[in-house]
């Protein structure tokens, strides 16, 4: 993926005081989540199920928001519905994670690496354009007996490190209508996840229909209640949520330059860009006149606006040199 910069063009609020000293110009701070949100969130959804394709997909987009839908491309739900899941819903930008191939595990270790790789081949076929490998999402199927389950927690851990698997959060305490029975409940775990600035989700399996169903009401509530925390919470999908924490826990910003014309900084991180290439959003402190920045990496340039003396942009870690001047 080629590296570059998004500039996020935005007014925006930081506790910076009115006057600031000339020795902070160029001060970088590396937000916690993407925009300074307070915590990033994944809605998350199981099996393939046929209400996915006719009321989840429909009622998200009709918001704005995303989602990771955890596929059994093997299975009957996902045969009927099998133009929307290799086409429609990878096309609308929505992100498809490995639940196994059948959901039915296998009678030996082999047959269970296979239920993965079968898995990871489906989705890598929805998306071909995309480099890989890549990193994929996994979410470990429930219900399967254990003897149609022979491996152990750190074979498969092996499994999934090996086909670049990301194991989701643990499905304990994160499911609908097993965990979470009303929209309050849910609304109450995001509510916790923008207190502690955690990365949290929600799993789901039928919505209106199928099986351990939430029901819709229930569903759009929530929904609708997510909406209005839009601007403390970054509702992303598993896989970006991930690369922004493993890549920020290691970043470091250099200020090779910061005097009253240029500032210029080096972002690093000590994740393999290979696997971790998303943009960290950065806030820098400015000179009090730039109003209105212009912030180059690579052949990238946008303008930002500024307020209270700092500005706030999108750069890939790794990448080439960001340049900030007053427009």
């Amino acid at each position: 993926m080629k590296k570059f910069i998004t500039l996020i063009v935005m007014l925006f609020a930081v506790h910076t005081p009115a006057v600031r000293a000339a020795d902070d110009i160029g001060a970088t701070r590396i937000a916690k989540w993407k925009d300074d949100k307070a915590c990033a969130f994944v809605l998350m959804f199981d099996d393939s199920c046929p209400t996915d394709v006719k009321i989840v997909v429909p009622e998200l987009e009709k918001r704005r928001m995303t989602g990771t839908f955890y596929i059994n491309p093997g299975s009957g739900q996902y045969g009927a519905n099998r133009k929307a899941w290799e086409e429609t819903i990878p096309g609308a930008g929505f992100e498809l994670a490995n639940h196994t191939f059948t959901h039915r595990g296998g009678d030996t270790k082999s047959d269970i690496e296979q239920e993965v790789v079968r898995c990871n081949e489906a989705i890598h076929k929805t998306t071909p354009t995309m480099n890989w490998p890549r990193l994929v999402s996994y979410g470990q199927p429930g219900g399967i007996k254990p003897e149609r389950w022979p491996s152990t927690k750190g074979e498969l851990a092996a499994i999934l490190a090996k086909n670049h698997l990301i194991d989701r959060p643990d499905f304990g305490g994160r499911g609908a209508m097993i965990a979470f029975h009303t929209s309050g409940e849910m609304l109450a775990h995001v509510d916790k996840a923008i207190q502690s600035g955690a990365m949290e989700c929600i799993v789901f399996h039928g919505v209106g229909g199928d099986w351990i169903t939430t029901p819709l009401d229930v569903f759009t509530g929530f929904l609708d209640g997510l909406a209005t925390r839009r601007q403390k919470v970054w509702l992303t999908r598993h896989i970006p949520a991930h690369q922004y924490a493993t890549e920020r826990d290691s970043a470091q910003v250099k200020v090779t330059r910061a005097d009253a014309t240029t500032i210029r900084l080096a972002l690093s991180s000590g994740a393999d860009p290979k696997f971790y290439d998303q943009p960290l959003t950065l806030i820098t402190h400015v000179p009090a006149d730039w109003k209105t920045c212009t912030i180059t990496q690579g052949e990238r340039t946008i303008e930002a606006a500024s307020k209270d003396g700092a500005v706030m942009y999108d750069a890939t870690p790794g990448g080439q040199v960001i340049t900030i001047r007053k427009k």
